[in-house]
């Protein structure tokens, strides 16, 4: 039984197998590592260079306006947690910001020369200006080729549709027109652009007048924000561009103008309630001056320097019953004030701070502070979803019903301090009739003493909170730190040469080594004696060496050169094959192969050369009557032979022919036959087979290849040595699977296996394979010899460079 089963693929690693298949595809992987190598060139040479600038902010709130005002320490200090983190992400990359940096850079023209193969944007480095005036916006983003003929005169190639160019000269520095714009070209340096002009010699720059809007939208969708670090708050701004002063100009201008944005909207209430303040004081400055006036004037003119005693505590009674009526005036229009703004603003958080002190106790405040919350609340979700978003709409929706709430509260204080009024007023009035009673000069007195003082003390407290409101606009500075500002980049991220030239040469070498693999996987040909002695229990005979030397016609070898390593080597199988029959008499040797072209015929004849050389006498019969070849090698007509001799046409001794050896005669297989199969069973086959016996020693019968027909097979079974064909190269370990049918099958017990074609450089000096009949013939001289083929055809350019590289490697 065979020792292993026949796979497809090969199941075990052999070294020697692998590096000869590596070898023989050595000009693949030569073929892949120079296309990885072409890619890897093409990518790094058309491939824009991207440059990447960043910058550093630490994001913090720290209000120094806090620590002097205690009272409004609370509404300045905020928690930057990670939500308010994502919102200040949001805000960077939104196009409020991105729009007043771009605002602040060079970008309304973009400049451009051309390259050999790439184009490079002239990003503050342009030799020449453009100014322009639109008059139809389609122009925008058009690209306008310019050529300057000389320092006064310029050629320009520009667009008077979306379908159509011109091509027109103008004057350098002189405002021309058309259709689409009016504009102005004016030289900054001529001998760069003469150089470059001479190098490209046409349409060496172009300009390209830049839609702001696109602009603003393609570095929104390119500028990258993320957390650098939450635990430092620390946030970092990237983008990347063909430019790298481009690149970091807007990083820097992003950053700039994002601290400045937050500096402005944190003052923004503090610089409307001292708006209110100022609007204030002027009206109060005016009342007190005209209360100072009449109190000087009365007393000039009545000589009063103080009123007497009896009237001080009147006095001191209906003036804390103004001043209470003038608080209750002041928070009434107050309260009109708020309802105003509620109506006509959405914003009422500079009130907030101006009735702390003047609305204690009251339902207002709280209210008030609860809108100012939402606001706040919305403001950040506007940062982070749209106006559409259902999260927005919900706390627009809370605000109005706040908005409404505070509104009907506002009513109900008015009502209260109406009637606080009206009873302030009657309580006035009863004091008033009291001191009716004093003389007249002094109620006058009092009175415009009262005035005076109200005025004075409300101008007073409204001086006190423009202080406090200044202090708290002073602090307001910039408390977000750029860690690390924008720098320009001379080294490209992208394309990422190493990576690139690594990666290419990677998928090359990985491509190769995936080809040799997989070659070496489903390789299926037989290269050693020893792998056919793995699937097989049948002997193995020895093995035949390549010849490439030129093949004479009769393919008989062993005469032309008795000391070649082919010539030992078919004698060293005669000498096997002595363990294979001892018995004494004539032996029938029957040679077959699994197809044709595994040098069947070859050995035939060549075994029965040396055979003969040994003073045996020798016959050939060519029992492949489908495709003979005998009488090819001998150079015989095919005229008689095996078939004629079988239909009885013919006798044994008219078709015997006679070689150029002593003792080697054969028979050629004659015409060929509609029925070979039935011929070869037929009794005359017998008959002549031990006729041939009495004359010869050795009968020699090349039989069709089994794999192919089962002519061959009854000789096979009748033969002394039943000898199998295998081409090293070229037959498949699946035909081992035909020597075990033969072997379980048919009961042909003795075959044994020639292996023909063997590589000699594989094959190492020394006896023996270990199996079971002599010894497996082994030499490794180096003879330069390589393949015989039965049909020796000229190698193409395809066989000659696999060949080539083969050997090289």
């Amino acid at each position: 039984m065979p020792r292993k089963q026949v796979s497809p693929i090969n199941e075990d690693f052999d070294l020697k197998l692998f590096i000869t298949i590596a070898r023989k595809n050595a000009w693949w992987f030569l073929t892949f590592m120079f296309l990885s190598t072409l890619v890897a060139v093409l990518v790094l040479r058309y491939t824009a260079p991207l440059f990447e600038a960043y910058s550093i902010i630490k994001l913090s709130v720290d209000s120094k306006a806090g620590n002097v005002l205690d009272d409004l320490s609370n509404s300045n200090e905020m928690n930057y947690d990670n939500n308010k983190i994502a919102g200040d992400i949001e805000l960077i990359k939104s196009k409020i910001i991105v729009d007043r940096a771009l605002s602040r850079l060079p970008i309304s023209v973009g400049y451009f020369s051309k390259g050999a193969v790439l184009n490079y944007e002239l990003y503050k480095q342009t030799p020449f200006i453009v100014e322009y005036q639109i008059k139809d916006s389609s122009v925008l983003e058009s690209r306008f080729n310019i050529d300057f003929n000389d320092q006064k005169t310029l050629t320009l190639n520009y667009p008077i549709n979306d379908h159509e160019r011109n091509t027109a000269t103008f004057q350098v520095n002189q405002w021309f027109s058309t259709p689409r714009v009016d504009m102005r070209i004016g030289i900054i340096d001529f001998k760069q652009i003469k150089s470059h002009q001479v190098e490209l010699k046409k349409d060496a720059y172009f300009f390209i007048l830049n839609n702001k809007a696109v602009v603003s939208e393609q570095v929104v969708n390119s500028l990258i924000v993320a957390p650098l670090n939450l635990d430092a708050k620390t946030i970092q701004i990237k983008i990347r561009d063909e430019n790298n002063y481009k690149a970091a100009d807007i990083i820097q201008a992003v950053s700039l103008e994002f601290i400045k944005y937050d500096v402005e909207k944190s003052s923004e209430a503090t610089s409307k309630i001292l708006e209110f303040i100022d609007k204030t004081i002027g009206s109060i400055e005016v009342d007190l001056s005209n209360s100072e006036s009449s109190l000087e004037q009365f007393k000039l003119s009545n000589k009063i320097i103080s009123p007497e005693l009896a009237v001080n505590d009147v006095m001191e009674r209906m003036k804390a019953l103004q001043v209470e009526l003038e608080q209750v005036n002041y928070q009434l229009d107050l309260y009109k004030q708020i309802r105003f703004d509620i109506d006509q603003k959405a914003d009422l958080m500079e009130f907030i701070l101006t009735i702390s002190g003047n609305t204690q106790g009251n339902e207002v405040l709280p209210h008030l502070e609860r809108l100012r919350q939402m606001m706040e609340e919305r403001d950040v979700i506007r940062t982070q979803s749209t106006a559409n978003s259902d999260i927005y709409k919900i706390i627009d929706q809370k605000i109005v019903n706040q908005k409404e709430l505070l509104k009907h509260i506002i009513t109900n204080e008015e009502a209260r301090l109406v009637t606080r009024q009206r009873i302030l007023k009657i309580q006035t009035k009863s004091y008033e009739g009291k001191f009716n009673r004093i003389p007249e000069q002094q109620a006058t007195y009092g009175r415009l003493q009262r005035f005076f003082n109200i005025n004075e003390k409300f101008y007073s407290l409204l001086l006190e909170k423009k202080a406090q409101f200044s202090i708290t606009k002073a602090g307001y500075v910039p408390q977000h730190i750029i860690l690390q500002e924008a720098r320009y980049n001379s080294s490209p991220v992208s394309p990422n040469r190493s990576l690139i030239i690594s990666a290419c040469f990677m998928v090359g070498f990985l491509a190769s080594f995936i080809l040799i693999l997989t070659r070496y996987l489903l390789y299926n040909e037989i290269n050693a004696l020893e792998e056919v002695g793995i699937y097989t229990d049948a002997a193995m005979l020895g093995i035949i060496p390549k010849y490439k030397r030129e093949i004479p016609v009769s393919q008989l070898l062993v005469d032309k050169n008795p000391k070649s390593v082919i010539s030992e080597a078919f004698r060293s199988i005669r000498t096997n094959m002595q363990f294979i029959s001892l018995e004494e008499g004539a032996k029938v040797m029957a040679v077959t192969s699994t197809i044709s072209g595994e040098g069947k015929t070859f050995i035939a004849i060549n075994l029965a050369g040396v055979i003969a050389f040994s003073g045996k006498r020798v016959v050939i019969l060519d029992l492949d009557m489908r495709k003979p070849k005998i009488h090819i090698g001998f150079n015989v007509e095919n005229n008689h032979g095996m078939s004629t001799i079988l239909i009885g046409r013919d006798k044994v001794e008219d078709c015997i022919m006679h070689s150029t050896l002593p003792n080697l005669d054969f028979i050629t297989a004659g015409p060929i036959p509609p029925n070979p199969a039935e011929l070869i069973i037929n009794p005359r086959m017998d008959q002549l087979i031990e006729s041939l016996k009495t004359k010869y020693d050795i009968i020699i019968c090349d039989t069709p290849p089994v794999g192919i027909v089962i002519d061959g097979i009854p000789v096979i079974q009748r033969a002394d040595y039943p000898l199998y064909i295998l081409r090293a190269n070229y037959s498949r370990k699946m035909f081992i699977v035909q020597i075990n049918k033969l072997m379980n099958d048919n009961k042909i017990k003795n075959i044994s296996v020639i292996l023909n074609g063997v590589e000699m450089s594989r094959v190492k000096y020394g006896y023996g394979y270990g199996y079971s009949y002599g010894y497996g013939y082994g030499y490794g001289y180096s003879y330069g010899y390589g393949y015989y083929e039965d049909d020796d055809k000229p190698a193409n350019l395809f066989t000659r460079m696999r060949d080539f590289f083969g050997k090289k490697a």
